[in-house]
């Protein structure tokens, strides 16, 4: 139950805030481009709270009819009014109908869709080319009004957000998008996915000027797989890897990057053995890695004692109590003076419980662990070199601005670069892309918070930042790609649009397809979850 809650408290203010972010850059280029913004929401209705903001001028002339109020003389400030509006040649918006709401409905309207009209404005209006918008009116001069028609919504269903904006697909709606040149809904549409590519800058950038404490040393072979690409380039247990394609390993994260990041080609690796330094070129190879019996610590070596340095959340160490800074004395009933005899009770203990005697400032005390086998489900690049830490220290770093915003590219980049090798990995070992739906997220969401904190949980929001903005971008229906397509077939056909009948069609075909797909991977989401 604790996993469950973790992932979901996880993964919905994740969702929120990328959709946020992403709906955040079409809000802003439309206001930018001159493009009506009509409702920025948080969530999905039913609507909880809603503030209504901005100042635009709506004229009044005879033709202008009213409902709730006989004439504009019993406008007033303050009054929620739903108004049908044309634009005159000079650009200014006409209103054709006015409806005064009642206050004693304002909590029921509020609780209804966005694009829920009730049925006199269909009636009187007469015409799907006038702009359809709310608001409270903030100032009246006998012949306009100024009324606060932009609302900001926090909605119940907390999933997301939404911009709705003027005019989506028709073009004769005064101000709308549909009625703007190809390059300005380019732009406004293109913008979602241009601030999830931006937000990993940011948030990279602030990680790197945030001094945190890291834990660094040299990173020994403890195991080469036979006929692995590791055997083939001659590694042996023992050595130390001192950089791999030019770049200096300091921890056991750093020379997975590096092998995922250049799997399928050559790599040169800097080994340190028996003193003598020593080149090996390692072509890294696509699969799943080893399982393993663990008990969830990290540990080093010291002066002839394993110490405990970082205890796993939720893992059986720390169910049995294990802290970190314990030196482990005995495990299985065996002395325990280096890691790999740790690591060696282990696997030979496998799942069965098993007694430690830990000691921490000279006191020491027995706990009982049981180790779990972890088998990773996700396809790598793999050399076959098992690794582990030694000779290790914690220290302090940060960047200043001026390389942390550098060093963010390169991280974004590299993000890129991991999906694009994770891709072309399967493709390449003949298997299918592995993909999860919004189950299969939350989980690894919810295991990277737990292990990690904030740090883990940014580390998700940005993969899934870079993801958003990819497939956002793709020319798929019912998406942002899939609306540019259109965009981009009108300017090739000279103005010539196709009709929003049939891209209507298309989105929806889409939509039905997207929702199938999901469901899909969702139910084999919820499938691997499952016991058995």
């Amino acid at each position: 139950m604790e996993t469950v809650l973790i992932a979901i408290g996880a993964i919905v203010p994740m969702l929120v805030f990328l959709v946020v972010v992403h709906e955040l850059g079409h809000f802003a280029t439309a206001r930018a481009m001159g493009v009506k913004v009509l409702e920025f929401g948080i969530g999905f209705p039913p609507r909880a709270l809603v503030l209504y903001t901005g100042r635009t001028r709506v004229l009044l002339d005879p033709s202008t009819s009213f409902s709730g109020v006989s004439s504009s003389l019993e406008l007033a400030k303050g009054q929620l009014v739903r108004v049908s509006s044309s634009e005159d040649i000079h650009g200014n918006l006409v209103a054709r109908y006015v409806e005064v709401v009642p206050s004693r409905s304002l909590l029921k309207r509020n609780r209804q869709e966005p694009q829920e009209q009730p049925a006199s404005i269909e009636e009187n209006a007469g015409s799907e080319d006038l702009l359809r918008h709310e608001g409270k009116i903030r100032d009246m001069d006998g012949g306009s009004f100024i009324l606060a028609d932009l609302l900001y919504s926090l909605n119940w269903a907390p999933l997301g957000g939404f911009v709705r904006l003027a005019g989506e697909n028709n073009p004769n709606v005064p101000r709308s998008l549909a009625g703007k040149g190809a390059g300005t809904r380019i732009v406004v549409l293109a913008a979602g996915s241009l601030m999830n590519a931006i937000l990993p800058l940011v948030i990279f950038t602030i990680l790197f000027m945030v001094p945190q404490s890291v834990v660094v040393g040299q990173v020994q072979v403890t195991e080469v797989s036979q006929a692995s690409p590791a055997e083939a380039a001659g590694l042996l247990p023992g050595d130390i890897v001192l950089s791999a394609s030019g770049e200096k390993i300091e921890a056991v994260p750093d020379l997975a990057r590096l092998v995922n990041l250049n799997g399928g080609s050559a790599m040169e690796w800097l080994l340190l053995r028996n003193g003598v330094q020593e080149r090996a070129i390692i072509e890294p190879e696509f699969g799943v890695p080893e399982g393993r019996w663990l008990v969830g610590i990290n540990i080093v070596e010291q002066e002839g004692r394993v110490v405990v340095v970082q205890v796993a959340p939720g893992s059986p160490a720390s169910a049995a109590g294990i802290r970190e800074g314990d030196s482990v004395v005995a495990a299985g009933e065996r002395s325990i003076s280096a890691i790999g005899q740790l690591t060696g009770a282990i696997a030979l203990n496998q799942g069965s419980e098993m007694e430690w005697v830990l000691e921490q400032s000279g006191q020491q005390r027995t706990v009982r662990v049981t180790p779990a086998f972890e088998q990773p489900d996700a396809q790598q690049w793999l050399t076959g070199a098992t690794t582990r830490l030694v000779n290790a220290r914690e220290e302090t770093r940060s960047e200043p601005l001026w390389s942390a915003v550098p060093a963010s590219f390169v991280s974004t980049w590299e993000l890129l670069v991991l999906v694009k090798q994770g891709l072309m990995g399967a493709i390449s070992s003949g298997n299918a892309p592995q993909v999860a739906g919004p189950v299969g997220i939350a989980k690894v969401a919810g295991e990277f918070t737990r292990e990690g904190g904030f740090t883990g949980w940014l580390v998700i929001t940005i993969l899934l930042s870079v993801n958003l903005a990819i497939i956002n971008i793709l020319p798929i229906p019912m998406l942002d790609g899939g609306r540019l397509v259109f965009v981009v077939l009108e300017w090739l056909r000279r103005g010539r649009r196709v009709p929003p009948e049939r891209e209507g069609l298309v989105h929806l075909i889409g939509f039905v397809v997207l929702i199938a797909g999901i469901l899909l991977i969702t139910a084999n989401d919820i499938r691997q979850l499952l016991p058995g």
